[in-house]
């Protein structure tokens, strides 16, 4: 059988088309042809009962998403404010603000639905005012809709989260508008109190004509009851009509049957208990058959004669320029991603294979060409790290040489200053760590203040209430001196009595609360006369609490009747020091 069995991939495609399609095709047809008309019938139902399933998912799913939506509605802070509080004097007007709304409404439907959109939203707050999101066509009244009995249950708090049908029309409390599918759900404030009631309606009869595919002028869809009762068809001619109510029992969820000389096709709707049912003539269903199998039959002998020409030639089309490109990849490797396919010498969709084959040839070689750099580039980073670190450490060397010549010549306040400035420098230093113990925290702002009461020679008072428990609480390193700085640059700078800065540290649930209050010259006297840098350390320490905690830190700056209120929030981290032996045993650098 070797023998018989090709060897190219050119012929073994020409012989997987013959085996492989052309012959089944042909024995199929010799074999089954006076089957077919059954087969197609059978092949007619099926494809109606998959389709009614696939229409019935859709507005299956449809509602559901429609449901969902309130989430997005109960979530956003905009409209839930305007419910909550219209007249709390917002930036808009009442009636900017329902516009507001109604705009929120459709971009929540234009986001979720973005086809055609179905849903409509009607909300009532306790406040008498009434949003939608379409256009009545007449001005709502709430009294009128807040005395329907339904709207007074949500009030109530009575669950009224399934969907049932609320008829529509002219007599609509809703305006002017057909029937639709209703559910009500409610808004509640922090107290679980209701501010709101939404209505979320669908249009299930603009859903029908649009969700189905162009019907034939014999065929027919419609939404019917478990009971058999029509509520909504495709078509609006009276020729096809259908018995209201329809006999339903012993209907199953999904099924076909004949019924006075109709195909009657149907698909139980889970969430709605309905069903939405297809009819069929027969006599059309069986003309289109046999018309299909002539078409059939006669496109199969049309093809078959130039099956194997066609078949020949797509072969060698394919296989030539996977011949030609598998030297190219061989020729790749030798010659280091030097070489290119030449696209002139092909078309169509040959050409954009090519096209992507000489992309990928220069995409690599330009990866490994940026590769390449960004390791020079590393290693020259690495340089100048290794050099930058080396001034620091001279400042510090420096640093204490200082301290011992004024030891030696007996002077006390430069030993002290000198001792105070390295550790902020050591602290600023110590790139790898970025949270610390509280209590260091602490000694690092003393040692601070210290410096600057040598600098400004005159005393700054610094009181800290503090629970010991919060000693190792962790935060982040060097919070606490540029409120200092900025109490004594700024706050201090103003005015003539003594300056007085108060450290209180406190837990409120599982959040870590700093204040900082000064009795300076207050915000707005500091802002007046404030640098243009002032807020940058500010703006510095806001950024590093949001890369450290998230949406969990945060910092806020008030005037206080005697100055000024800065109030650090973090999540509390405490971090107590192991037990080793009868003692504590800390590391002395950054805790």
């Amino acid at each position: 059988m070797r023998h018989f069995i090709p060897q190219t991939l050119k012929y073994k495609l020409f012989l997987a088309f013959l085996l492989v399609i052309l012959l089944p095709i042909i024995v199929l047809n010799m074999t089954h042809v006076q089957k077919f008309e059954t087969l197609m019938k059978e092949q007619v139902s099926s494809q109606n009962l998959e389709q009614m399933t696939t229409i019935t998912s859709s507005l299956g799913n449809l509602l559901s998403v429609a449901e969902k939506t309130f989430t997005l509605i109960e979530q956003d802070s905009f409209i839930t404010a305007i419910l909550k509080h219209p007249e709390a004097g917002l930036t808009y007007s009442f009636v900017q603000q329902k516009l507001k709304v109604e705009e929120k409404f459709n971009a929540i439907n234009n986001s979720v639905f973005i086809a055609n959109s179905y849903v409509y939203y009607t909300v009532l707050d306790t406040k008498e005012l009434v949003y939608t999101s379409y256009w009545p066509n007449r001005i709502l009244n709430y009294s009128g809709l807040a005395a329907m009995p339904r709207i007074q249950d949500a009030f109530q708090g009575k669950s009224l989260s399934k969907w049932q049908l609320e008829e529509g029309g002219a007599s609509s409390e809703f305006g002017i508008q057909p029937s639709l599918l209703t559910m009500y759900k409610v808004l509640r404030d922090e107290n679980n109190r209701i501010y709101a009631v939404v209505r979320i309606g669908v249009d299930y009869q603009s859903w029908l004509r649009s969700a189905i595919p162009s019907p034939a002028n014999e065929e027919l869809y419609a939404l019917a009851s478990s009971e058999g009762e029509i509520y909504a068809r495709s078509t609006t001619s009276n020729a096809l009509e259908l018995p209201s109510p329809m006999n339903t029992q012993g209907w199953e969820p999904i099924g076909s049957k004949v019924e006075n000389d109709h195909i009657i096709s149907y698909s139980k709707i889970p969430d709605l208990n309905w069903y939405l049912i297809k009819r069929i003539p027969t006599k059309y269903l069986f003309h289109k058959v046999n018309q299909l199998q002539q078409s059939y039959m006669l496109t199969t002998l049309i093809i078959a004669a130039l099956f194997i020409v066609m078949t020949f030639l797509i072969s060698t089309t394919i296989t030539r320029p996977l011949q030609l490109l598998q030297k190219k990849m061989s020729d790749v490797v030798k010659r280091n991603l030097k070489i290119q396919l030449p696209e002139q010498s092909y078309k169509g969709e040959i050409l954009t294979f090519v096209q992507a084959f000489n992309n990928m040839v220069r995409d690599v070689e330009s990866l490994l060409n940026r590769l390449k750099e960004e390791e020079r580039n590393k290693e020259a980073m690495r340089f100048q790290m290794l050099l930058s670190q080396m001034n620091p450490h001279f400042l510090l060397n420096t640093l204490n040489t200082v301290k011992w010549l004024a030891i030696e010549m007996g002077n006390k306040q430069i030993p002290e200053v000198c001792e105070s400035l390295g550790k902020l420098l050591e602290a600023g230093m110590r790139l790898d760590v970025d949270l610390i113990h509280l209590e260091y925290e602490i000694e690092l702002a003393q040692r601070y203040v210290s410096i600057q009461k040598l600098r400004y020679d005159r005393e700054f008072e610094v009181v800290i209430t503090l629970d010991p428990e919060l000693r190792y609480a962790l935060v982040p390193k060097l919070s606490l001196q540029p409120l200092i700085e900025n109490s004594i640059y700024h706050g201090f700078a103003k005015i003539d009595r003594a300056g007085r800065i108060e450290i209180r540290v406190h837990q409120e649930g599982n959040e870590l609360v700093i204040e900082v209050e000064d009795n300076g010259a207050g915000l707005e006297k500091t802002n007046s006369s404030a640098s243009p840098g002032n807020g940058i350390a500010l703006k510095n320490l806001e950024e590093r609490l949001a890369l450290l905690f998230r949406k969990q830190g945060s910092i806020s700056v008030e005037s206080v009747p005697t100055g000024t209120l800065v109030r650090i929030r973090t999540l509390c981290l405490l971090s107590p020091p192991y037990l080793k032996g009868e003692s504590l045993h800390v590391d002395g650098s950054l805790g």
